[in-house]
């Protein structure tokens, strides 16, 4: 297996259960190459393993809850991740967690996608 194939069995294990069509399935492919790369820009800023993948588990959920709740056919980064303030925080507590630790995590990753949004020029 090449590394090629390797990162694209991993993008779509992250995302097995964000689709269910031909359709939903590039929606999620996109969204997910997003979020890796936004990953990638924690590891470079040399932030703790532990810390990475907390925000690579809230990754995930923010992109089931974009996927399963979110109206858009298309993606774009600056239409999803415009506020700091978390969308989708009430499906969060309903289907993930409602203790404080996990909102305020889910929260904190949020407000790191935006800002990584703004400074890609995806939001003004």
């Amino acid at each position: 297996m090449t590394d090629k194939d390797i990162e694209k069995q991993e993008l779509e294990d992250f995302i097995q259960d964000w689709h269910w069509d031909k359709k939903s399935h590039k929606y999620a492919q996109d969204l997910a190459k997003y979020l890796f790369q936004f990953i990638d820009k924690l590891y470079e800023q040399k932030l703790s393993e532990k810390t990475v993948r907390k925000h690579l588990d809230n990754c995930w959920q923010i992109g089931i809850l974009e996927c399963g709740y979110g109206y858009r056919d298309k993606f774009s980064p600056g239409e999803i991740f415009y506020s700091p303030e978390a969308d989708y925080e009430y499906e969060f507590k309903r289907k993930m967690s409602d203790s404080n630790y996990a909102v305020n995590s889910y929260r904190s990753t949020w407000k790191k996608l935006h800002k990584y949004t703004k400074e890609l020029g995806y939001i003004k």
